[in-house]
């Protein structure tokens, strides 16, 4: 059994949010709904995809754990889709001493999933774009975060 249960020290989760008007990188696209029995051109092979603009929000959350001291370097992680599942994780391992005291900065997608939609657009362009929009906006307003 873990020596760190219930009275674990949890860390404080700051929240903002991020919109496509305000992004340099992503203005917004949505995927469109194919009409009813829309037939692919002659010759195509598969389904023709279109998307049209579309505004996001997406509310970014920045874990910083208990154990931080303000003002101090720290490493940090970022994750994708939003995902806050290792808040709860880094509450009982650095307590351990299994990983350093780091920061986690969340970022959920703009929306939709694959061609012709925002997420898509992010996570299947092979480019540094999305890294570009990462370290250009979604950190430069985690770092305005209160600690």
């Amino acid at each position: 059994m873990s020596p760190v249960g219930d009275g674990v020290p949890k860390g404080t989760i700051y929240k903002f949010t991020l919109r496509s008007t305000e992004s340099g990188f992503y203005p917004g696209i949505a995927r469109d709904q194919p009409a009813a029995g829309a037939m692919a051109p002659a010759g195509a092979t598969g389904r023709t995809v279109t998307s049209h603009p579309a505004p996001w929000t997406r509310t970014v959350s920045v874990y910083v754990p208990r154990q931080y001291v303000s003002g101090t370097v720290a490493p940090f992680m970022i994750t994708c889709d939003g995902d806050g599942r290792a808040f709860n994780v880094l509450d009982h391992l650095i307590p351990l001493k299994k990983v350093p005291v780091m920061i986690v900065v969340a970022i959920p997608n703009g929306g939709g999933d694959a061609q012709g939609s925002e997420r898509g657009l992010e996570y299947d362009t092979v480019s540094g774009k999305y890294s570009d929009f990462v370290e250009t906006e979604v950190l430069r307003w985690s770092k305005r975060s209160p600690r």
